[in-house]
């Protein structure tokens, strides 16, 4: 059983994101003594608690039915005042767009425009419903922001929002750290909203906090796409929408002029901000904690909470036992730290022992580890690509079932039969999705019956060539190797003899295309007429060390919303790469131009 926190009404069973104000948790709501669901809670720090937080909180139930129940703000919220009081809302898996952006820095991931504006673009919807409620938010800031794994975007701090910054002159400390996003002077609520707005799509374009009380003028002058590894000046039209957010030169006076100018840069540029592509990002980047969220929250929904019921009180102990926040009391720490201390000592011993054996294993043939190498490299890529297929069958499922919805409720004939026409649509996108899962899952499994042949063989080999060998003597026996020196065995290396690595130049090469993924025409094109002539996407791919493709930049697209460029991007994304080589290791690096062809259509 697991070991959860209660905090009112909720266990909480993991931190998920930190920020100036507190923390957000995964929670779970409990019936009897079995799993409920999962919830999102919002906990508060000590210097907003300091600041009047835990007086005040009951405020914030006046927002939340100016906000109406939209989805951008989250769903369900429910707060719970007292000596401890916090906020609850729908779960929704995620991170922070905080989190987002540091992970993507780490990683060293691009996150090009495309990206940004998707994001952007659901921020800057959040605000204009707040304002048209005649609510503003005054806050805003990175760790306002949830980006689901599925790439939609929320403001979930907005029931709360206006009651955070009448608290930041007594919590300096927050105050502090939001500072690059509440430079905007005092009076305007849009212009404050807007200018956080901007100084976030500033950070999202170049991975830099906007500078306090500096030159902006001069900053936007001299930013580049840093986020995008192109080092390059801020795209004209992005610069002079970052001017009229930051420098506060031609604002926008009302939330619709805003609104206008937002969609002429989403669509009028050569960007194509999608949700499915902030899916694939979101995916590429967070695969490990969104792998081991699905894994934790699997074990709670299995759990048996009976220690943490009325009748179960005595049972409060060891590994079940209750921690109870009071105040802002943290119990047993040390027992805990004492505990991670000696699993990751027994961790590293195991790992010792693997590097060990891996470079105490005598050698085989290099062709046979160059080949299982390549097929262990295929089978991660087409494990991202069921990935990417599952999260896109999803995406149409909960767009299928919205739709049934509309429809059930319009009276408009019109109406109905556009609706009509999309749930067709989808069922069409719908059975394509499914062929692909299915090719892609028996690819896979081919794929893991050669590894598996091969690998048999390999071992056989070994113990062949170990059997021939004689014993070696004991002055010679290998040493365990640190681990800062064990080879990524996911990609194979050039097989030459070490010996001559030190005379011979490495090899160099761009990442490059394996498999090209077939083009799926875009149904809007035909509709509106553009499929009479011949029509050509050019793109670059930037590919990780594995040869996954991490972000799609459309060197030269198709203007207009007819979909050439979304359906090149989405097959670029289901194609398969071979990763840059450089100094004969593999690297992340873009591919060479590739050029996607559509026919036309008669």
């Amino acid at each position: 059983m697991g070991t959860y926190t209660r905090l009112g009404s909720y266990l909480l069973a993991s931190e998920l994101a930190s920020d100036p104000f507190g923390s957000v948790h995964r929670a779970v709501i409990i019936a009897g003594n079995g799993f409920d669901r999962h919830v999102l809670v919002r906990t508060f720090s000590e210097e907003c608690f300091q600041a009047g937080m835990n007086t005040r909180l009951a405020e914030a139930g006046r927002v939340v039915p100016l906000l109406g129940g939209a989805r951008i703000f989250g769903v369900g919220y429910r707060i719970e005042s007292g000596k401890t009081p916090h906020v609850a809302w729908d779960y929704v898996p995620g991170r922070s767009l905080a989190q987002l952006i540091e992970k993507a820095k780490q990683e060293q991931i691009p996150f090009g425009v495309d990206h940004a504006l998707t994001v952007i673009q659901g921020v800057a919807q959040g605000i204009v419903q707040m304002q048209a409620k005649g609510v503003s938010h005054g806050v805003l800031s990175p760790h306002s922001v949830w980006v689901s794994f599925e790439g939609a975007t929320q403001i979930v701090d907005a029931p709360y929002a206006a009651l955070l910054k009448s608290l930041l002159s007594k919590a300096p400390a927050a105050n502090q750290k939001l500072t690059p996003y509440l430079q905007s002077p005092e009076g305007n609520a849009l212009q404050q909203d807007l200018f956080a707005l901007g100084a976030m799509l500033y950070e999202l374009l170049t991975f830099e906090r906007l500078p306090a009380g500096g030159d902006l003028q001069s900053v936007l002058e001299q930013a580049t796409l840093k986020a995008a590894q192109e080092e390059a000046p801020l795209p004209a039209e992005i610069r002079a929408f970052l001017g009229r957010l930051l420098l506060g030169r031609q604002p926008f006076a009302t939330v619709e002029a805003f609104s206008t100018e937002l969609e002429r840069v989403l669509y009028d540029g050569e960007y194509s901000p999608t949700t499915f592509n902030m899916a694939f990002f979101m995916h590429t980047l967070f695969r490990e904690e969104n792998d081991r969220d699905a894994t934790a929250m699997k074990a709670e929904q299995a759990d048996n909470y009976m220690a943490y019921t009325a009748a179960g009180e005595t049972l409060r102990s060891g590994a079940t036992r209750v921690e109870h926040i009071d105040g802002h009391a943290e119990a047993q720490v040390s027992q805990k730290n004492s505990t991670l201390l000696i699993g990751g000592g027994l961790a590293a011993v195991v790992v010792l022992g693997l590097g060990y054996m891996f470079f105490g294993r005598s050698k085989v043939d290099p062709a046979m580890q160059k080949q299982l190498a390549e097929l262990q490299l295929l089978k991660v890529q087409i494990e991202q690509q069921k990935s990417d297929l599952d999260a896109r069958a999803k995406a149409e499922a909960d767009k299928t079932a919205q739709l049934q919805k509309q429809l059930s409720e319009t009276k408009s004939a019109e109406e109905k039969a556009r609706i009509q026409k999309q749930l067709e649509e989808a069922q069409q996108r719908k059975l394509e999705l499914e062929k692909q899962q299915k090719a892609t899952e028996q690819r896979l499994a081919e794929q893991k019956q050669n590894e598996q042949k091969l690998a048999e063989q390999k071992k056989a080999a070994e113990t062949k060539v170990a059997a021939a060998l004689p014993p070696p003597p004991a002055p010679e026996i290998p040493k365990p190797q640190p681990m800062q020196e064990a080879p990524k065995p996911v990609v194979p290396t050039p097989s030459a003899p070490q010996a001559a690595t030190s005379s011979v130049a490495l090899p160099n090469e761009p990442a490059r295309i394996v498999t090209q993924s077939p083009l799926t025409y875009p149904i809007r094109a035909i509709q509106m007429g553009r499929a009479k002539t011949d029509q050509v996407v050019k793109l670059k791919v930037f590919v990780g060390e594995q040869g996954q493709p991490l972000k799609v930049s459309v060197v030269e697209g198709v203007p207009g919303p007819f979909g050439f460029d979304e359906a090149a991007i989405e097959a670029a994304n289901k194609s398969t790469y071979s990763p840059a080589i450089r100094d004969g290791k593999p690297v992340r690096g873009w591919t060479a131009e590739i050029s996607y062809k559509f026919q036309k259509r008669h």
